[in-house]
């Protein structure tokens, strides 16, 4: 081989070893890029996985209290319906109870409560119109058992089925016992057994 051959080649030699070297150093920075880029695609699918799911586990949760919102709302709806229609009922069988001699010692009864939670010795008692003439009769008797002054205010409880309102003489202490106001205070124990049933069917 001549001088020149011999140089021409250990020049082509250095050079594609260069070049190997350059390929593979390049291949390898590639190879590093890929995997680091992989390794983030793989941790941002995960991330977005995660989201995802976080997303759903919300959007679930927000559907099902949703639901269960609605359904206590309808349950309210149909507990308050109820109430309301016992109510009617309730006031229905205390009017037709009005004709009855029993009446007396109802309306009395509740005259007696009345002053009671009032307190004191002086009295005002009022009621709807159809009650005056027997009001009158038992204010009367009870001023005379009780030893009290209760005097028939010519005022009418309004839309009262019966029953009476029992005020001091200066207004300051009222109770309200017509029915009406008895069943109202009655609504919330009942709101509560009539829900408690609703629970107990579901």
């Amino acid at each position: 081989m001549s001088g020149i051959e011999y140089t021409v080649k250990k020049v082509s030699d250095e050079a594609l070893t260069e070049m190997l070297q350059s390929v593979a150093e390049s291949k390898a920075a590639a190879l590093d890029v890929v995997t680091k880029k992989t390794s983030e695609a793989e941790a941002e699918a995960l991330r977005i996985a995660e989201q995802q799911r976080r997303q759903a586990e919300a959007l679930r949760r927000q559907i099902i209290g949703s639901a269960e919102m609605t359904s206590r709302n309808q349950t309210l709806e149909i507990v308050e319906e109820n109430l309301n229609a016992a109510f009617s009922r309730a006031l229905e069988r205390l009017g037709e109870m009005t004709s009855q001699v029993e009446y007396n010692r109802i309306l009395k009864a509740l005259v007696l409560e009345g002053i009671d939670e009032v307190g004191g010795s002086q009295f005002v008692v009022m009621a709807n119109a159809r009650d005056q003439q027997l009001l009158q009769l038992i204010v009367e008797q009870v001023s005379h058992e009780r030893d009290v002054s209760i005097v028939r205010s010519d005022s009418r409880t309004q839309n009262s089925v019966g029953g009476v309102v029992i005020s001091s003489v200066d207004g300051f202490v009222t109770f309200d016992n017509t029915y009406e106001a008895r069943l109202e205070r009655l609504r919330p124990e009942l709101r509560k057994q009539i829900a408690q049933l609703f629970t107990a069917q579901s």
